[in-house]
């Protein structure tokens, strides 16, 4: 299962997805879903949920804290955005 997890400013995520880069790991920095964006137009961070407590302690280490996190489930070939965080 997937997440996607939001931050303050589209240059928190990029900057989280390099370091996990630099670690190996290859996440992806995507347009904020309109579903789940309060501010407009943004960016995020998506990524397998397996490295959820990873990308929370690294990201709030590198003072980028996640404002928010939600799972994506697919119900009926739709995306479904659940928040967990």
């Amino acid at each position: 299962m997937d997440c996607i997890a939001l931050y303050d400013s589209g240059n928190y995520a990029y900057r989280v997805c390099r370091i996990f880069e630099q670690r190996g790991l290859i996440f992806q920095v995507i347009s904020t879903p309109c579903r789940v964006s309060k501010t407009g137009c943004g960016y995020c961070l998506l990524f397998p949920e397996q490295y959820l407590d990873q990308v929370i302690s690294v990201s709030a280490a590198s003072g980028c804290p996640v404002r928010e996190v939600y799972r994506i489930e697919y119900v009926q070939d739709r995306k479904k955005y659940t928040r967990i965080l």
